[in-house]
């Protein structure tokens, strides 16, 4: 016995076929027991005709007098519910036989069609949170067992040993309604072999499996979705999944870097920004190595030399693109150099120095 149906369902079983017939519905469970009804009174009592609609398997109508001699049943016509080719429960429509028995089979139709849907529905939940969980295993900086995931993956028809590259949303709200919805819409842009996870920082995290072209189409499609929804960022492609920690964690970091960078840009990919999610995980030891772009930014109170520093290094210190792009003169242009070099120590204009600048800019940008 497939023990489904439950009070929340058996009532919006009711609620649903009371929207469309002005009658009163009832469903019983495998024991006769009304669990939903437009007479809420009468919920939890035995119903004698639903007892036996589950004993013949068949429906039954009662009419005035032998409603009299039954428990809990008023007129009306009482049938099975089925599913899977199991008796689960009855459902029962109040009145005179003859004038509801056009309804009868609407109402039977249309309480499985309810369960089906929601036993499909609890069915995506359930492999959707069994994808979260492998996804965030996957990539966690914990050990895990390789053998047994790949196996506990291949029962869902998941190929592990596919390349596979790392996709990330970081959410501006916390997940509600809109982004339920939102991962809803993006499951329709995803491959059969690709994954979908949360994880407890408001992320969604897609490992996308497929060929480099596929990924970067889809990125373009995620990102377009997830407009003023969240920031989207691809870390490198993994051959092995124990490689995806690595992966998600270059897209994670570019998920908070570009946007500081890059503002105007959709999505970000590490294969388009390498340089500065490398440099920016750089582990420094020593605070006091980056003490020289802090004095940069204590001094710069209006953030001039800072754009200024920007604007050079997109340029590759061409001073005259420069000058035209800050709407400056050589001359004033050479003056916010000389005071960069100044304050911290490192000349632009060298570029070891420029590099060391840009390397504390990009570590200063992730903390």
């Amino acid at each position: 016995m497939v023990h489904f149906l439950s009070y929340e369902l058996a009532q919006e079983i009711v609620e649903r076929t009371m929207k469309i017939l002005n009658k009163n519905i009832n469903v019983m469970n495998e024991e006769g027991i009304i669990i939903g009804s437009g007479e809420r009174e009468r919920i939890n009592q035995v119903h004698d005709g639903a007892l036996l609609v589950l004993e013949k398997g068949e429906s039954a109508e009662i009419d005035e007098r032998s409603a009299a001699g039954l428990k809990g049943a008023k007129p009306g016509i009482n049938l099975p519910i089925r599913f899977h080719n199991e008796i689960i429960g009855v459902v029962g429509i109040t009145g005179e036989p003859p004038q509801i028995r056009n309804y009868a089979e609407l109402v039977k139709m249309a309480a499985e069609l309810v369960l089906e849907q929601s036993f499909l529905l609890e069915r995506v939940q359930w492999k959707q949170r069994l994808q979260s969980e492998i996804v965030n295993i996957l990539i966690s900086e914990e050990p895990f067992n390789e053998s047994w995931l790949e196996e506990r993956a291949g029962f869902q028809g998941y190929d592990l040993n596919i390349p596979r590259t790392v996709i990330v949303l970081k959410l501006y709200e916390e997940l509600g309604t809109m982004n339920q919805k939102l991962i809803n819409n993006i499951q329709f842009e995803l491959g059969k072999q690709d994954l979908t996870g949360l994880t407890f920082n408001n992320e969604i995290v897609i490992l996308k499996a497929g060929q480099h072209s596929e990924k970067n189409a889809v990125l373009k499609r995620i990102a377009d979705l997830s407009r003023k929804k969240a920031t989207v960022a691809m870390g490198k492609t993994s051959a092995h999944i124990s490689g995806l920690k690595f992966s998600f964690r270059q897209a994670q970091q570019l998920a908070v870097l570009g946007p500081r960078l890059q503002p105007d840009d959709d999505y970000y990919s590490y294969e388009n920004n390498w340089l500065e999610v490398e440099l920016s995980m750089l582990g420094l030891k020593d605070a006091d190595t980056l003490s020289f772009y802090d004095r940069l930014v204590e001094q710069d109170k209006k953030g001039e030399l800072a754009h200024t520093l920007d604007v050079f290094m997109k340029e590759g210190g061409d001073l005259g693109k420069i000058a035209d792009h800050l709407f400056i003169h050589r001359n004033t242009l050479r003056y916010r150099l000389d005071k960069i070099t100044e304050i911290t120590g490192r000349d632009p204009r060298n570029v070891k120095m420029m590099l060391e600048l840009y390397v504390a800019k990009l570590i200063k940008t992730r903390q």
